[in-house]
């Protein structure tokens, strides 16, 4: 295959399928919502900045030598993709009365914008959020203040899931216990049949952080079940899933079919969240290993391993600062691939070092920021591997976000013809 210089010249895949055109839906929040800033963008232009801004990341590191540069992968639905909404409830007066909010923070401050007729959010979501802010307006419902530090609801999390047609909902409270709860959740139960499981979370702690360890479930099975590809995944409150199943599942048959693997693989699948990855790359005879710091993720990963019916894989909890040490304790020391899909801040060098040092064949990095991506790849470069390939995959169309996979070889490995 061809290369090219990414920082002079990109070659296309022409197999891209051709983005939606359908006109975007009404949104009660445009154009005062800053939760999708490039709504009135046609969907053409907003792949094609997505390109380049990854274009200009990778040509800003330097570097990274020839490799193809795909173009990108669209997402099959422009609005209603969103499985998931977490959004932040506020109080303020309104005349005489006070009015509830439900929405996202403004960016830079603390003030709320009104998000929960949201056109991106799943279509189940969508009806459901709106009647939940009604609901808690209707029943006075104190809502936190946090300057005052006064009272109850601070957050609702709503997940959606197509494959079961049900959703899950998180309240987030600073008080255990809250006399409203019960009164709320058994009308919003008798209102929306695809309610099919509560939690409370109880969050006093100051500050940004959602979500505390001390969760519960008020009724309903614990995880929400979704399609992905031709896999069904479990995923919690506290457990990460990609917010568009159709760009995921076409990311992860991207990473599977650019995978060169010898007959009984050994997969590393670092940062592995709930196994979707490492799940959908390994195949009957592979050994795979996933290694990630969030317990409940782990604990979800498990399970789906044995509803895929993965018949050697293993999941331990464990910091990826320390991926060596684990992956030689769980004997994968000499992985034939690693897969990686860090958080926005990337690998960081002592990770780079660590991977470096287990020798993988291969590389497969699923990236949320083109920089930090830019930048691990550069160290990855630098030690002893070259980069093949790297594709945007549009995870959350009207927004800037950029997710993207590069796929990496080992320089001293032997390319079939």
């Amino acid at each position: 295959m061809p290369r090219t210089n990414d920082a002079r010249k990109t070659r296309g895949d022409r197999r891209t399928p051709r983005p939606p055109s359908a006109a975007a839906p009404r949104c009660p929040h445009h154009p005062i919502c800053v939760g999708c800033p490039w709504v009135d963008r046609a969907y053409g232009a907003q792949l094609a900045e997505k390109h380049e801004r990854l274009r200009a990341a990778l040509a800003e590191e330097g570097g990274l030598g020839r490799f193809r540069l795909a173009d990108p992968s669209g997402s099959p639905h422009r609005f209603g993709y969103r499985n998931h909404a977490k959004l932040v409830f506020r109080s303020r007066r309104a005349g005489a009365k006070r009015e509830t909010l439900l929405g996202v923070y403004r960016p830079g401050t603390h003030s709320v914008l009104p998000a929960d007729g949201c056109a991106v959010h799943d279509r189940l979501l969508q009806p459901f959020l709106q009647d939940l802010r009604r609901l808690v307006e209707e029943q006075e419902i104190p809502i936190f203040d946090e300057r005052r530090r006064a009272g109850d609801l601070r957050y609702a999390l709503a997940r959606s899931s197509r494959h079961q047609g049900a959703i899950h909902l998180t309240l987030v409270s600073a008080r255990d216990r809250p006399p409203w709860l019960g009164s709320l959740v058994r009308t919003l139960r008798r209102r929306h049949p695809t309610l099919q499981s509560a939690f409370l979370c109880t969050n006093p702690t100051p500050g940004n952080a959602l979500l505390s360890r001390d969760i519960r479930g008020l009724f309903g099975p614990p995880a929400l079940l979704e399609r992905l590809g031709d896999l069904v995944f479990e995923s919690r409150p506290d457990a990460f899933l990609q917010a568009n199943p159709d760009v995921a599942a076409n990311l992860y048959r991207a990473a599977k079919r650019a995978l060169k693997l010898p007959a009984r693989a050994r997969i590393l699948d670092v940062y592995c969240g709930v196994g979707a990855i490492g799940l959908t790359v390994q195949r009957p005879g592979d050994r795979l290993l996933g290694v990630e710091a969030a317990p409940s993720a782990v604990a979800c990963a498990r399970r789906n391993a044995r509803r895929t019916r993965s018949r050697d894989s293993r999941f331990v909890s464990g910091s990826a600062d320390a991926v060596r040490r684990i992956a030689e304790q769980n004997g994968m020391g000499s992985p034939d691939v690693v897969l990686v899909n860090p958080p926005r801040k990337g690998l960081g060098l002592g990770v780079v070092k660590q991977l470096v040092e287990l020798r993988p064949s291969q590389v497969l990095y699923v990236s949320c920021d083109p920089s930090t991506l830019a930048r691990d790849l550069g160290a990855l470069v630098a030690r002893g591997y070259r980069l093949d390939r790297v594709q945007a995959f549009d995870m959350l169309p009207q927004t800037p976000h950029v997710e993207a996979l590069a796929v990496l070889e080992r320089r001293d490995v032997t390319r079939p013809r």
